[in-house]
């Protein structure tokens, strides 16, 4: 279960929950309630190109547990969604380009600039460095405050390849700066990280996860400047790539929509967004800002068949019967956080249940149990936050804020 955030739940949305649910006895069948956008709901259904090696040996005996939850901290069903803020961005420079001089807007004193070689051998020396700021040139005592190898930043744990060298840039460089290496041999990857910039783009995907086939979006903001232009590259955990374009909206942002190849979902990995931009102005700061979305391929889901045990009835474990379609066997979990309602009618978390069984291709059923142990309060009752994975892949496969309500 992903992290939830805390935050007090309003007594008048309570008591409208609450009168929204519909009565059900031991042994009733229940509806699950109508999946809203924000729901992660598979539209179809896929067959695999291959089936992943796990599934061979996954556990088939099913299993379920529950424990009780603080009723007094309410949580929150849906994701948070991550807001990616950059003060960096990233060039690739050839052999001829970084002889001659590359071109870095700086926005910011202070910018930290690293040079990577491709090859990963081509280091390069302070002495080596020719720095022009505004068209004029400026000794390296003055412009260079220090100089990392990358053997200095292996010893502070810096992944990075060999070669590579990090300029923290000095008080006297700002502007237009232009680097050169004469000496240089081969391609590089020049990094430009300004952290005391005000100049900071932000990058936001719609959703932390998508079934492949559905599209997702982004949206692009930025802080102390406005923004010229920008583009997208969306990048596939196995390799493969699409463009991403991006168009303004009326409030000044930009939002850019794509459906992930579905031909490439389901490799091991998170699918990754990379926007790269330029801000207005005859020095324009240019921006790059990454996030990452998984993309599941949608091979089960739940059909919709809800039942509630009969042995409810006997002051035992409050226990639903969930229907699930499969396009492929597999093991298949099932998740879920159990509201009930307390003396003063308001709704509060009371226990949280994970079931796991194995499916064959076909429809099939997941009893999510909640204990008896854990059900300190009563009806009415929800469920909320509940999720569907394919545990051969742990892909999710279903997700639901608000899946049920019954009294």
């Amino acid at each position: 279960m992903n992290p939830f955030k805390f935050r007090p739940l309003p007594l008048l949305v309570a008591l409208s929950l609450t009168v929204a649910a519909a009565p059900a006895a031991a042994g009733d069948t229940l509806q699950l309630l109508a999946a809203t956008p924000q729901d992660l709901v598979a539209s179809r259904l896929v067959m695999p190109k291959s089936t992943p090696a796990s599934v061979a040996t996954l556990e088939r005996a099913p299993v379920a547990v529950s424990w009780p939850l603080d009723g007094t901290r309410a949580l929150d069903a849906e994701p948070q969604i991550n807001v990616t803020q950059s003060r960096e961005y990233w060039i690739d420079a050839t052999e001829a380009e970084i002889q001659n001089g590359v071109r870095l807007p700086l926005s910011a004193t202070g910018a930290l600039v690293r040079l990577s070689p491709h090859d990963g051998k081509s280091a390069i020396a302070e002495a080596d460095v020719q720095i022009r700021v505004n068209g004029k040139r400026i000794d390296n005592a003055k412009a260079i405050d220090t100089l990392a190898n990358s053997d200095d930043l292996h010893a502070a744990g810096m992944d990075v390849p060999g070669g590579s060298v990090i300029l923290r840039m000095g008080k006297s460089v700002r502007g237009d700066l232009q680097l050169s290496v004469p000496t240089a041999r081969g391609a590089y990857l020049v990094h430009v990280f300004e952290p005391a910039s005000p100049v900071v783009l932000a990058l936001k995907a719609e959703r932390d996860s998508i079934v492949g086939g559905d599209p997702v979006a982004f949206r692009a903001t930025i802080e102390g400047a406005t923004l010229e232009r920008i583009g997208g590259l969306l990048s596939a955990p196995d390799g493969a790539s699409q463009n991403v374009d991006f168009t303004r909206q009326a409030d000044g942002s930009y939002v850019g929509s794509v459906t992930p190849d579905l031909a490439h979902a389901g490799a091991e990995g998170l699918w990754e967004i990379h926007a790269f931009g330029v801000s207005t102005g005859k020095d324009g700061v240019p921006r790059d800002a990454r996030s990452a979305f998984a993309v599941s391929v949608p091979v089960a889901r739940l059909d919709g068949r809800v039942s509630q045990s009969k042995s409810n009835a006997q002051g035992g474990a409050l226990s639903l019967r969930i229907g699930v379609e499969a396009r492929t066997a597999s093991r298949y979990a099932l998740s879920g956080v159990l509201y009930g309602t307390d003396a003063d009618g308001k709704l509060q978390p009371v226990a949280m249940a994970q079931s796991a069984a194995w499916l064959p291709a076909g429809r099939g059923t997941i009893d999510l149990r909640y204990d008896a142990a854990s059900l300190s309060l009563g009806a009415p009752w929800e469920v909320r936050d509940l999720r569907l994975l394919n545990q051969a892949d742990f892909s999710l496969q279903e997700r639901r804020a608000r899946a049920l309500a019954w009294r």
